[in-house]
């Protein structure tokens, strides 16, 4: 993602820079990673990384979507194709609350990082939901009415924070928040359903 005459280009060096963020990022946390530490552990001067880009901000972002580019290809695999409907998305939704459940805290600050542009925020999991929404209503399972935006969103939430909620607090029984969970993401399909 080097910038040459004004344009953004893959190199080497940016590939090197975010899998070194994303080791950094997802173990030790968002703290840890730090300009100062991508040049030490590279060996490289600080040009080095902003000429590739913008700021740490950025390569966090990169970094987050890392981790819901995984945490989407593993919950894809677990949750079955041919189910209907409904069954799929629930079963799509578990997987990803129970990989985030699994994973570390840094990981799971990563899968509920998100950018705010003028199209609303941005998370690859969020836009992951989405898609899942606007496939119910090609299939007329879902009704053509439903904010399909706010659906996702409101899933996105509600499967995020109480993952992390759980995986921060070792007194919370695993079980009582994943029926937490379901009784949220039902209440959601329950609005989506044709009627």
């Amino acid at each position: 993602m080097a910038f040459s005459k004004g344009k953004r280009i893959e190199d080497e060096t940016s590939k090197r820079i975010v899998d070194l963020a994303v080791n950094i990022g997802c173990k030790e946390g968002m703290s840890a990673l730090t300009v100062t530490r991508l040049c030490r552990e590279l060996s490289c001067d600080r040009r080095v990384i902003y000429n590739r880009f913008r700021d740490i901000d950025e390569i966090n972002m990169l970094v987050a979507k890392r981790c819901n580019e995984e945490l989407i290809r593993k919950a894809q695999e677990q949750a079955p194709q041919d189910a209907p409907y409904y069954d799929r998305f629930m079963a799509r939704i578990m997987a990803v609350f129970t990989y985030i459940y699994e994973k570390n805290a840094s990981f799971q600050y990563y899968t509920a990082l998100y950018e705010v542009s003028e199209g609303g925020v941005k998370n690859e999991l969020l836009q992951d939901l989405e898609s899942m929404v606007e496939e119910g209503k090609a299939q007329g399972v879902v009704n053509a009415a439903t904010d399909s935006r706010r659906a996702a969103e409101t899933l996105w939430l509600i499967v995020t924070s109480i993952s992390r909620m759980l995986a921060g607090n070792t007194g919370y029984p695993y079980h009582d928040a994943r029926d937490t969970m379901l009784y949220g993401v039902q209440a959601v399909f329950e609005t989506m359903k044709i009627r």
